[in-house]
Order: structure tokens, then C-alpha cells, then sequence
């Protein structure tokens, strides 16, 4: 072997041990890291989110102003016209002129009878706000309800039963009635914005009965919580109540402990 082929082969074996050169390794993504929110940080923030009017049922379950399915729709319609037959009722017994007023578009028409009242809503509100202030107390209670939609229009009877307590030169009488109300509903403007109120009500009546009053209860019992026919009733004051506000006061009749004849029959 010449001294050139040796050289060459040595060259070789030398190239041969070399490492083989290192792969690059990926770029690594970089850490974000999250920044530390203190407390009090916190606490702002969700106070700050407080300050936004809450979405309404509608908004919500459209998803934003999306239209809603016929089915849904109906079912919301149908809770906005129940709540409305509520109020007619809770605006009769409390004597609240400004509710009753709400619940009837101002071009509606009322008939319980020819002999009793037909008019215009303003006439009815007027009317029965006197009847109420001939009786000692009135307590309605809204039953079955029936909703026929046809659009912007609804048909609907509702069943209800009542007490009347009356004040007379011979005694009280109390007098019991159930019967019908069947209404015709309007919503305006059109669409799912627009609001549910009575355009007609005719007021069907099924049974009534009358008997003497008593009232053993009530002088046994002049401590029992009574219902008032104005706005001192517990009912426009449930805002007060215990826990409905932060940081409020523990009701002071804690602790108190009463035997089973404390009411009395």
C-alpha cells in the first residue's frame, strides 16, 4: 500500500468516529403566565358585574335576540297572560287602583251583567273601587286557566273562587262564589315585545252562597297576622323582609318558645 492510500484510508476512519450532528430541537410555545388577582381585585370586579342589568327570560332563552320557536313562545305568553289574571285579582283584593289599571288596555270593555256593570275599563275601575268600599274584605283565588293563542290575540277563561265579607244593619255575611272569568287578551304593540292585557272580560258566574258571619277566630286570636285592604298590607313591604338585604338584622322574635295553645279555635 502506497504512503497516498494510506493517508486517505486514515482520513476515513478518523471521519467515521466524528458524531453524528445534533437535530434541532422544536421551538417550545412560550408560558403565559397568569397574573396574581388579589382579593380585594376580585371583589370589584364582581361588584362591577352587579352593576349590569340582568338579561330578561326572553333574551335569555333566545340567546340574544334570536327569534324563539313557536312552542317556546307560546309557553312564555301563556306565564305573562297567568300573572296578568294574578294581578287583576291581587289589585280587587289590596283595592290598588293603579294595578287594575295596568292590566287593562284603556280601550277594554268589561260585562258582568246588565243589571251589575257593562262599561269601558276606565268606568269598571271606578265602579268597583266604590263596591270594595262597601265591603269589609274580599279574597280571590285564581283556579284552572285556559289559553287559546291565535297571534297577537288570546282567548281565555279562568275559574275563581271568592270571599266576600259584608257589613250589614243585621250583621256580617260572608259570601262565597265561584265562578268564570272569560277574556279576551290583545298584545301591543305586536310581537314578543309587546304587552298582555285584557281588551274584554265577561264574568260567568257558577255558584254563590250566603251565611252568617262569625268571628270567634279573630277575638281569640287578635294577635294572628291580619291582611289590610291598602299598602300597610305585609305584602308591599317584602322587601324588608329578614335576609333580603346585606347585612340586615336577625328577626328580634329569635329564641321565643310557644305551646300548641297559642292559637286558639
Amino acid at each position: 500500500m502506497t504512503a497516498a492510500k494510506k493517508k486517505n484510508s486514515a482520513k476515513k476512519t478518523v471521519a467515521s468516529k466524528k458524531p453524528a450532528a445534533k437535530k434541532s430541537a422544536p421551538p417550545q410555545p412560550k408560558k403565559i403566565l397568569a397574573k396574581k388577582i388579589s382579593p380585594k381585585a376580585k371583589s370589584k370586579s364582581s361588584l362591577s358585574l352587579l352593576k349590569f342589568p340582568r338579561p330578561s327570560l326572553v333574551s335569555q332563552l333566545s340567546g340574544g335576540g334570536e327569534r324563539l320557536s313557536p312552542r317556546l313562545q307560546a309557553v312564555i305568553d301563556k306565564s305573562d297572560i297567568t300573572d296578568v289574571l294574578t294581578k287583576f285579582a291581587r289589585g280587587i283584593d289590596r283595592i290598588d287602583e293603579n294595578l287594575l289599571r295596568s292590566v287593562l288596555h284603556h280601550d277594554a270593555t268589561l260585562d258582568l251583567g246588565p243589571g251589575v256593570f257593562q262599561g269601558t275599563s276606565g268606568d269598571y275601575v271606578r265602579w268597583v273601587l266604590g263596591v270594595l268600599q262597601g265591603i269589609r274584605s274580599s279574597h280571590h283565588l285564581i283556579g284552572n286557566v285556559r289559553v287559546e293563542l291565535e297571534g297577537d290575540a288570546a282567548l281565555v277563561e279562568s275559574y275563581f273562587h271568592a270571599h266576600i265579607r259584608i257589613e250589614k244593619p243585621i250583621g256580617r255575611e260572608d259570601v262565597f262564589m265561584g265562578g268564570r272569568n272569560l277574556d279576551r287578551f290583545e298584545r301591543r304593540p305586536s310581537g314578543s315585545a309587546g304587552v298582555w292585557k285584557i281588551m274584554h272580560r265577561k264574568q260567568i258566574l257558577d255558584w254563590v252562597r250566603t251565611q252568617s258571619a262569625s268571628d270567634i277566630f279573630y277575638h281569640q286570636n287578635p294577635d294572628a297576622l291580619w291582611s289590610y285592604r291598602t299598602k300597610t298590607d305585609a305584602s308591599y313591604h317584602m322587601a324588608q323582609f329578614p335576609g333580603t338585604q346585606a347585612g340586615g338584622k336577625l328577626p328580634a322574635f329569635l329564641g321565643r318558645h310557644y305551646e300548641s295553645k297559642s292559637v286558639k279555635f
